[in-house]
């Protein structure tokens, strides 16, 4: 389960962070991507790092969904999601 206290500012933060320094090669998205300013980024990582900023750790993938848990999360705060396989 996602931890209702991360915000936007926490995800805007994580993406900040994955930025800089990459995503980890087995945490790369499969059929969705979060976009932000013209870049995807891959949203259950997203959520996982956005957790460090609002609880002070990344949050374990096997926590919580990908796919629906995820972009449902993502898209109540205003960020785009896009699947990957209809836009190919």
């Amino acid at each position: 389960m996602i931890p209702k206290n991360i915000k936007s500012d926490h995800i805007k933060c994580a993406i900040d962070e994955i930025h800089k320094e990459g995503v980890p090669l087995n945490r790369h998205s499969r059929k969705f991507d979060l976009f932000f300013k013209g870049e995807p980024y891959p949203p259950k990582y997203v959520i996982s790092v956005a957790n460090k900023f609002a609880n002070g750790y990344k949050l374990d993938a096997k926590k919580f969904s990908a796919g629906q848990e995820t972009n449902s999360f993502l898209k109540r705060l205003g960020f785009q999601i896009v699947n990957k396989t209809k836009e190919a």
